[in-house]
């Protein structure tokens, strides 16, 4: 089985519906949504620790890590 790909055209303009047509369409978007999903999973948090509520060094921290960047 293939993998649907997501074709803007479609549905086109007053046809009658086919439901294989819709649910390909429907099955890209979901590939697409879970593809997004995968890769914020990865994306690797900054190693940042502040205490709660943060102190005036842990914002003064946060400040010269965004500046270096």
């Amino acid at each position: 089985m293939s993998t649907p790909i997501l074709d803007p055209s479609l549905p086109a303009d007053n046809p009658p519906l086919s439901s294989g047509e819709l649910r390909g369409q429907f099955q890209a978007s979901q590939n697409d949504f879970d593809d997004l999903r995968a890769r914020l999973i990865a994306v690797t948090p900054p190693g940042l620790t502040v205490s709660h509520p943060p102190t005036q060094a842990d914002v003064q921290g946060l400040a010269v890590r965004r500046q270096t960047r």
